[in-house]
């Protein structure tokens, strides 16, 4: 498969009436052909198991946000021999290009290989979650919650780190709101102090997360 392919691929699997719908959850989006996310994570494995070379040696910038979660996808669909350091640096090639909160959400889910590597992806993602980068700071956010609060051990450390990032932005700050408001579920005395009046976390996250954790226990309710 070369690159022209798979953009011909990508066009086929298009959908415009999705790609209009999908548009307006995404501010800002632009270069979106309307790919549905089941079928971009089909392509990803297959590109992860026969076609790998084909997205990391390609010079030119991804054309399109399909292209660009395939990109972001593969670091988690590689085979497993290949090694976290790899997975590492490819992660670090593709981060620059996350633009959107969709982007970076797909894409963190895939990366289960963080979960036997915590140590080591821990130091690997401290600088973004220290950046004032909007979305370098949300994928931070966003690998913690999805790989890292299992473990009371890296909860413990994420309570310490939050108070000091900078979290510049409204979607690195609705990351870290949503971070804080799963943690409150799952370890409700370690998040206590973050969450009480004199926090010293920002106090628009410390709000933020507050609503997200009384909007979940409505929902709970009503169900």
């Amino acid at each position: 498969m070369t690159i022209t392919e798979l953009r011909e691929r990508l066009e086929a699997l298009a959908e415009p009436r999705f790609q209009a719908f999908a548009a307006s959850l995404i501010p800002g989006v632009q270069n979106l052909l309307g790919v549905r996310l089941p079928l971009l994570r089909q392509l990803a494995k297959e590109i992860a198991r026969h076609h790998r070379e084909l997205i990391f040696h390609e010079p030119s910038p991804p054309q399109s946000m399909e292209e660009c979660l395939l990109r972001g996808m593969l670091p988690g669909y590689a085979h497993k021999s290949v090694s976290c350091e790899q997975r590492l640096k490819e992660l670090a090639q593709f981060i620059p290009f996350i633009t959107n909160w969709s982007i970076c959400d797909s894409c963190c889910t895939t990366y289960t290989f963080v979960r036997e590597n915590r140590p080591v992806v821990w130091v690997f993602l401290l600088p973004y979650l220290q950046s004032e980068q909007e979305y370098e700071a949300r994928f931070g956010l966003v690998m913690l919650l999805n790989h890292f609060i299992q473990d009371i051990y890296w909860a413990e450390k994420i309570v310490k780190l939050l108070p000091q990032l900078p979290c510049k932005g409204y979607y690195a700050e609705m990351a870290a709101a949503w971070l804080l408001c799963e943690m409150h579920f799952k370890y409700p005395r370690v998040v206590k102090d973050l969450l009480s009046v004199n926090s010293a976390l920002n106090p628009t996250i410390r709000m933020r997360a507050l609503r997200k954790i009384r909007e979940s226990q409505k929902k709970v309710i009503r169900a």
